[in-house]
C-alpha cells in the first residue's frame, strides 16, 4: 500500500511538477488533508451550519495517510445528511470533491474523478481554487474543451499575483494544447513566454525545462522550429552556467534542423569556436557567410577575429 505523509491544506497546495502529462509516465504527488468526522453524523449535531459542524470535528493532524483512511473519510462525508445544513454547504462540497480526488489518486478509477467534478459543480460560489481544480480534473479526464474553459475562467477571475506557479499552469495548459495541432509552429503561438522571454535565469530555466518535457511525438510539422527553440534555450542557459556541455547540447539541437537560418549558423559557429572545435567552427562560419549580407558580416568582423584566436 502506498503511503504519503502530509500536513497541508489541499486547495492552497503548490502543485509544482504535479501536472506532468505523458503517454508513458504520469508522476503523481499525493495531495490531501481530509477531515475525519470520528463516526459522528449531522443528525447528532444541533447546528445547521456545516462550517461550525466541521470545526467541531477536528481534522486529522500530521500523520501517515493511506487509501484506507481516504476511503473512510469519503464514506463519512457521504453518510452526512446534508439536509441538516442550511449554511456553508459549499464547504461540504469542496471537502467531498477533495475526498473523491484523494481516493482517485490511489484507485485511478475515472468514476472517482468524475464524482469529484460533480461535487465541485455543486458549489454555488466557485472560488479561484475551485476553477483550477475543475480545469485539472476535466483535463485528467481528457475533456480538454471543458478543462480549457475552466482554465480560462481561472485566468479571468483570479488576480495574476495569486496565480498558481507558472510551471504548474504550463503543465496543465499544454497537456491539451499539444493535442490541438500536429504543427509545432501553431502550438508555439500559444506559448507567449517563448515569443518574448524575459532574459533572467529563472525564465531561461523554465523555458529549457518546458522544451525538454514537451512530448514532440505529437508534432509532425515544423520540427525545425522546435530544434531552433531548444538550441537557443541551451545557449541562453550557458550564459548563466558556463559549462561547455550546454554549448554541445545547443549545437546538437540546432544541427537537427533540416535548414538552418543565418542566425542559427552564426550561433553554431561561435559555439564551436568556444569549444575549440576549429574545423567545425570554420565550416559553419563559411556557410554563415554565404547566407549573410556583407554589411552585417563587416559589423561582426571584430567578434569573428576574437573567436578565431582560440584556434591559432
Amino acid at each position: 500500500m502506498r503511503l504519503a505523509q502530509y500536513c497541508f491544506r489541499f486547495f492552497d497546495l503548490n502543485l509544482s511538477f504535479f501536472m506532468i502529462f505523458s503517454r508513458k509516465i504520469q508522476q503523481i504527488f499525493i495531495i490531501g488533508f481530509l477531515l475525519s468526522f470520528h463516526k459522528h453524523h449531522a443528525q447528532n449535531s444541533a447546528t445547521t451550519d456545516y462550517k461550525v459542524y466541521q470545526q467541531a470535528h477536528q481534522p486529522l493532524g500530521c500523520q501517515i495517510m493511506d487509501s484506507v483512511l481516504f476511503e473512510k473519510s469519503l464514506q463519512e462525508l457521504l453518510a452526512l445528511d446534508t439536509n441538516q445544513f442550511s449554511q456553508n454547504l459549499d464547504l461540504y462540497y469542496r471537502n467531498l470533491a477533495q475526498a473523491y480526488f484523494s481516493v482517485w489518486m490511489y484507485s485511478a478509477q475515472q468514476q472517482d474523478l468524475r464524482n469529484a467534478v460533480v461535487a465541485l459543480q455543486s458549489i454555488k460560489e466557485l472560488k479561484w481554487s475551485d476553477l483550477w481544480n475543475l480545469a485539472n480534473h476535466f483535463i485528467q479526464l481528457n475533456d480538454c474543451e471543458l478543462g480549457l474553459i475552466y482554465l480560462s475562467r481561472y485566468f479571468a477571475e483570479t488576480p495574476k499575483e495569486y496565480w498558481m506557479p507558472y510551471m504548474d499552469i504550463w503543465f496543465l495548459q499544454n497537456s491539451c494544447m499539444q493535442l490541438a495541432s500536429n504543427d509545432y509552429n501553431e502550438f508555439r503561438k500559444t506559448q507567449f513566454e517563448w515569443e518574448s522571454p524575459q532574459q533572467d535565469s529563472l525564465n531561461t530555466i523554465n523555458k529549457l525545462t518546458q522544451l525538454k518535457l514537451l512530448d514532440t511525438t505529437f508534432f509532425t510539422q515544423n520540427m525545425d522550429a522546435y530544434y531552433h527553440d531548444l538550441g537557443l534555450a541551451y545557449l541562453q542557459y550557458f550564459s548563466y552556467h558556463k559549462n561547455s556541455i550546454f554549448l554541445d547540447k545547443s549545437n546538437e539541437a540546432y544541427l537537427k534542423q533540416k535548414e538552418l537560418s543565418s542566425t542559427d549558423l552564426w550561433n553554431v559557429s561561435m559555439s564551436f569556436y568556444s569549444l575549440n572545435q576549429c574545423e567545425k567552427a570554420i565550416y559553419y562560419l563559411k556557410k554563415y557567410r554565404q547566407m549573410t549580407p556583407k554589411k552585417i558580416e563587416r559589423q561582426q568582423k571584430q567578434q569573428i577575429e576574437l573567436m578565431k584566436q582560440a584556434c591559432h
